[in-house]
């Protein structure tokens, strides 16, 4: 009958213990806030609730809903506009074109999502399990060992950034990519506007850049703790081909800064697979031959003066697959 109701219990089952290559830190398995959205059969919203400190530390929610089919979403850590804006849609398709910018992650709160869906039967109520998963991958740089001549000596590894970065996602995963941050390696994709000298800034930088001031000698290797980078996926493998006044949309690349004799030499590594959602990307990279010149950092290496391991595994399951650049 209409108005007939009963208890829906929803176990929040939040990030499960990490298989990732290099850990996950504390901050992204962390849920700061907590939004749940059920909707009727009809995919129309029955009620919004925001979930308590308690309820996150206690990992579940009981709300009263009316009987019937439902679909549930969680949203964890959003805010500003992009909470704003799901809060005001009456419907689950409404919810999942809300645009999220990569800006509202956060290394302390990563953007996470969850969906599913149960039956709620008066008495008898209906239960559901949300297992938020996060909405970037995550690149982190594993080591960097100098195998160049001898007379180079020690180098050091001054920083590392994310190019061609796709900015734009929205809460269902399916948004094109029409965003894209650190263009060719540049701030504004201006020819000598790289990233990291005369004041050019990485976009979105708490996500996308790192200095690392590290020093490698020769024949050796140096191991980076924790450092990582998050970018929307894209689902382009096209490598990147240096410098083009009118960007093109590539595969995103991970560019290393190696000082050799005083000189920087610019590393890019293009993560010629598909960048998932949720997945690391663990790169290792070995240097053989001198890189790019600064005025033209994004020219594309040749394979006798760079060895690259990629490897990537699921946050979550562990797959892996390796790949020499």
């Amino acid at each position: 009958m209409p108005g007939d109701g009963g208890k829906l219990t929803v176990d929040l089952g939040g990030i499960v213990p990490t298989k990732a290559i290099t850990g996950a830190t504390s901050g992204e398995m962390k849920v700061n806030s907590l939004m749940l959205y059920v909707f009727d059969s009809n995919g129309m919203l029955d009620l919004a609730h925001s979930c308590t400190s308690g309820e996150i530390e206690a990992k579940q929610a009981v709300m009263e809903v009316k009987t019937g089919s439902k679909t549930i979403y969680a949203l964890a850590n959003y805010r500003g506009e992009a909470l704003n804006a799901a809060n005001g849609k009456a419907t689950v398709a409404e919810l999942e074109q809300v645009p999220v910018p990569l800006g509202d992650n956060r290394t302390d709160g990563l953007l996470m999502t969850a969906s599913t869906t149960a039956t709620v039967a008066s008495g008898a109520g209906g239960s559901a399990t949300l297992g938020l998963t996060r909405q970037v991958a995550r690149v982190a740089l594993g080591s960097v060992t100098n195998k160049l001549p001898g007379p180079y000596g020690t180098v050091r590894v001054l920083r590392a950034f994310l190019c061609n970065v796709v900015g734009n996602q929205n809460v269902a995963g399916t948004a094109s990519a029409s965003v894209w941050y650190n263009q060719n390696a540049t701030s504004d994709n201006v020819a000598g506007h790289v990233i990291g000298t005369a004041g050019y800034a990485a976009q979105e930088a708490t996500l996308t850049y790192a200095e690392l001031n590290e020093d490698v000698g020769l024949n050796a290797s140096h191991t980076f703790s924790n450092k990582f980078f998050y970018a929307f996926p894209n689902a382009l493998t096209n490598p990147n081909n240096g410098f083009n006044a009118t960007f093109s949309p590539t595969a995103t690349v991970l560019m290393v800064v190696v000082q050799v004799k005083g000189v920087p030499y610019y590393y890019p590594i293009a993560l010629t697979g598909t960048l998932e959602r949720n997945k690391d990307y663990q790169v290792d990279l070995t240097i053989i031959g001198l890189g790019n010149t600064e005025d033209q950092p994004f020219n594309k290496i040749e394979k006798a003066n760079l060895a690259a391991s990629v490897q990537v595994s699921d946050w979550t399951s562990g797959t892996t697959y390796t790949e020499t650049i």
